[in-house]
């Protein structure tokens, strides 16, 4: 009874936690063998970077080329690398922002320099600040 009481609640607090997406049960099931899925959290990879480390910690687990798949989809839209603003194509920028924003931050860029702070993003016109907020984490200035 208490090992079912500790995943009961283990399983509540996922839910509560990582973000919603194809793929997220298959994550929760194959992941939760070893370690808390939930320690991808703040974590930000590119889609190669999620395929390696996927493939790293799965190794000795029979988890099937489909769900390995579907793991790794789930965990580069989850969580993706962060883009620097100051080098990044719009197509870049457009996964996290849209493209009407990405397109107004390369071209500001062009014309006034680099940006320093979150708060020189958000002096864009035609920004949405709420997408920038929302974002903030995915978002470099170097």
């Amino acid at each position: 009874m208490r090992n079912f009481t500790w995943l009961l609640f283990s399983s509540i607090a996922l839910a509560q936690t990582l973000p919603d997406g194809p793929g997220k049960q298959t994550f929760e099931d194959a992941c939760s063998l070893c370690h808390s899925p939930t320690a991808v959290i703040g974590m930000h990879k590119t889609k190669a970077e999620w395929k390696s480390k996927v493939t790293e910690m799965l190794q000795e687990q029979d988890v099937s080329e489909s769900d390995r798949s579907a793991i790794i989809d789930y965990l580069s839209r989850s969580f993706p690398a962060a883009v620097n603003v100051n080098k990044a194509a719009a197509k870049d920028l457009e996964p996290i922002l849209g493209a009407k924003e990405a397109a107004a931050i390369v071209q500001y860029r062009e014309s006034k320099g680099n940006f320093k702070t979150l708060d020189d993003l958000k002096k864009v016109p035609g920004i949405d600040t709420a997408k920038i907020d929302a974002n903030k984490q995915q978002l470099e200035f170097q």
